[in-house]
C-alpha cells in the first residue's frame, strides 16, 4: 500500500518557505507598483472619496439621532475603486461585506443595523456580528421517465431515484453568525436546515486569523482549496448545480489551512490545507493519515487601475494527495455514486462483487488517492467564463482477504460562460449582482432587474478497470452502469434585487452506453431534465 512519506512533508515545507520569501519580497513589489498610478486614477479615487463624506454629511444633516449606515466593503467605498481589487483565492473570507461606517455616534458607525445584512458591532467597530440568511426552493421536472413500475425504486447504495417523480425541495436553507473580534479573528458557523442529521448540517465552522491578507491561518470545518467551480460561494453559484466533476473533488472538511491573496499586487493567491480526508457526506475521520490540498492562482495582467481587457484573466492549478481506508466488512462502504446534475445516477459500484476467490464482497477505498486540476477563468464587462479539467486515480479494494488493490482513474472537465443582458458588470463568479434597475412589478419594462444567460458543457469519464475488475457493470439486468457521461445545460437567471433570484435550467445528458438503475425494466440512453430555483439571500 502506498503511503505518505516523508517527500510529502518535505514538499510541504518547501512550499511554505517560498511563500514567505514571497509575503517578504510583495511590499516591495506593490510600492513599486503604486508609485506608477496615473494621476487620473488618484483623481478619480479622491473624487469618491468626496462623494462618500458627502453621503455621510448630509445623512447627519437629515437625522442627527441615528442613520443609517453608507454602503462600504472592505476594499473602500463601492464603486470603480472597490470593483478594482483583486478576486479573493477562495470563497471562506469572513468579512468580504463587513459592516460599512455610519453615523449616530462618536466612533463613526451604528451599533446595531442592516447593511448588506443585519450586524451588531462595538463602538469602535473592532468586533462585529453579521447574521447571514440564504433559502433556495427547487422544482425539479424529467423529462424521461421510466416506467411507472419503477419510479419507488432507489439507485445502488442509497443514491437518488432516476428522476421520477418529478418534486419539490429545500436545496438549502441556512442561516448564519459571522463575526471579527478584536480585528483579526474572523468567526463563521454556518448550519444548513435542509440536511437529514444535525451532524451533518454544520456546513461552515472556522476561525481565520487575518493580520495580512498574504497570510492568513484557519482552522475548523472550511471548503478544501481544490476546485474553482467548488470555491465559489454556493449563494453565488451560476448554475444551480455544480458540474459532475464536483462530487469528487473535496468539499468541506475539519483541518487547517494556510492561504493568502493579493500578494504581488493582486497577481498572485495561494492556500495550502492539511485536513481529515473524509468523503464529502462523513463526519468524522477513520484512518490516521491526513489529506494534503493545496491551490495556487495568478493573474498575469492584473493591475490597480482597471482598465486591462485581460486584467482578471487567471490561470490556477490545485491538487492533492491523501489515504483512505474505509471498511472492508460490510457493503455499507461501497463508494458513492456519480450522477448528472440533475441527481440521475449513470455511474455506481456494484454493492457486492464476485471476486476470483468466490463468494460476494463489497468494493471500499484502500490506498492512495490523488487529485489534480488546472483551470482558467476569465472576466471582462458583463461576460463571465471559467474551464477546468480535473484528474483522479484512487485505489479500491473488495473485501475478500486475497483481493487485489485496483486503480481506478476518473477525469473530466467542464467549460461555462455567462453573459449579463441588462449591463451589469462580473469580477469574479463568487459576487452578489445588484441590478442597476431592480425590478418593480409597477415598471416591469423600465425596471426589469438584471437578466443572464448561461451556457455548461461538462464531460466525466470512469477508468475501464472499474468494469473490467467487476467493480461495476456495464451490462446487467440490474444496477447497469456507463463509463461516461456528457451533459449539456442551459440557463436564465433573473435577479429581482440583489437579494432575490430566480432561475431556469435546462440539462440534457447523453450516456457512453444505456444505464440501468436498480431493477428497472427500461435502460436509458439519455436524459433530459428542467429545474428551478427561487432564491433569497441576505
Amino acid at each position: 500500500m502506498r503511503r505518505i512519506t516523508s517527500r510529502h512533508l518535505a514538499a510541504v515545507i518547501g512550499v511554505g518557505f517560498l511563500l514567505g520569501l514571497a509575503l517578504y519580497k510583495t511590499r516591495a513589489v506593490c510600492a513599486q507598483d503604486t508609485n506608477t498610478a496615473s494621476v487620473a486614477d488618484l483623481q478619480q479615487r479622491v473624487q469618491e472619496l468626496e462623494t462618500v463624506v458627502q453621503q455621510m454629511k448630509d445623512s447627519r444633516n437629515a437625522n442627527s439621532a441615528t442613520v443609517a449606515p453608507v454602503s462600504m466593503q472592505s476594499g473602500g467605498p463601492s464603486g470603480s475603486a472597490a470593483s478594482s481589487a483583486a478576486p479573493t483565492a477562495n470563497a471562506n473570507s469572513v468579512v468580504s461585506d463587513a459592516p460599512g461606517g455610519g453615523t449616530g455616534d462618536p466612533a463613526g458607525g451604528n451599533f446595531v443595523g442592516w447593511n448588506e445584512g443585519f450586524f451588531l458591532q462595538s463602538p469602535d467597530r473592532s468586533c462585529q456580528l453579521r447574521i447571514t440568511g440564504q433559502i433556495q426552493a427547487d422544482c425539479r421536472t424529467y423529462l424521461d421517465h421510466v416506467d411507472a413500475s419503477t419510479t419507488a425504486n432507489s439507485a445502488v447504495a442509497g443514491s437518488p431515484t432516476t428522476g421520477s417523480p418529478d418534486e419539490f425541495l429545500i436545496r438549502r436553507a441556512r442561516l448564519g453568525i459571522e463575526a471579527t473580534m478584536a480585528n483579526y479573528y474572523e468567526f463563521r458557523l454556518l448550519p444548513d436546515f435542509a440536511g437529514t442529521t444535525v451532524a451533518k448540517s454544520i456546513t461552515d465552522a472556522y476561525l481565520n486569523i487575518h493580520y495580512w491578507d498574504q497570510f492568513q491561518l484557519e482552522a475548523g470545518k472550511f471548503k478544501q482549496p481544490l476546485s474553482y467551480e467548488e470555491l465559489i460561494q454556493d449563494r453565488y453559484v451560476p448554475f444551480m448545480e455544480r458540474s459532475m466533476m464536483d462530487q469528487l473533488t473535496p468539499q468541506r472538511d475539519e483541518g487547517v489551512m494556510i492561504h493568502g491573496d493579493k500578494l504581488f499586487c493582486g497577481r498572485f493567491d495561494y492556500a495550502v490545507a492539511v485536513s481529515n480526508g473524509d468523503s464529502n457526506d462523513s463526519t468524522f475521520d477513520n484512518n490516521d493519515h491526513k489529506d494534503f490540498n493545496g491551490r495556487l492562482v495568478f493573474r498575469p495582467f492584473f493591475d490597480r487601475d482597471g482598465q486591462g481587457v485581460f486584467r482578471l484573466l487567471s490561470f490556477g492549478i490545485s491538487g492533492g494527495v491523501g489515504v483512505e481506508n474505509e471498511p472492508l466488512s460490510t457493503s455499507s462502504s461501497t463508494p458513492p455514486t456519480i450522477t448528472t446534475p440533475s441527481t440521475v445516477t449513470w455511474f455506481a459500484f456494484n454493492p457486492t462483487t464476485t471476486p476470483v476467490t468466490g463468494g460476494t464482497a463489497a468494493v471500499a477505498a484502500n490506498g492512495l488517492r490523488d487529485r489534480i486540476s488546472p483551470e482558467v477563468s476569465y472576466f471582462y464587462s458583463s461576460l463571465g467564463f471559467a474551464a477546468q479539467y480535473y484528474q483522479q486515480d484512487q485505489l479500491f479494494q473488495t473485501s475478500s482477504s486475497k483481493a487485489a488493490l485496483v486503480d481506478v482513474s476518473y477525469n473530466g472537465y467542464y467549460a461555462m460562460v455567462s453573459y449579463l443582458l441588462t449591463g451589469e458588470q462580473r469580477h469574479e463568479y463568487s459576487q452578489q449582482i445588484e441590478p442597476y434597475l431592480p425590478f418593480d412589478p409597477s415598471a416591469p419594462v423600465a425596471s426589469p432587474g438584471a437578466w443572464e444567460v448561461l451556457l455548461r458543457v461538462d464531460r466525466m469519464e470512469v477508468g475501464q478497470s472499474a468494469f473490467t475488475s467487476g467493480l461495476a457493470s456495464a451490462k446487467s439486468t440490474t444496477n447497469q452502469s456507463s463509463p461516461a457521461c456528457f451533459e449539456t445545460t442551459t440557463g436564465i437567471n433573473w435577479y429581482m434585487n440583489k437579494w432575490v433570484r430566480a432561475q431556469l435550467n435546462w440539462e440534457h445528458a447523453n450516456f457512453a452506453n444505456s444505464i440501468r438503475i436498480g431493477s428497472m425494466t427500461k435502460t436509458l440512453n439519455e436524459e433530459d431534465a428542467l429545474y428551478t430555483r427561487f432564491q433569497v439571500i441576505f
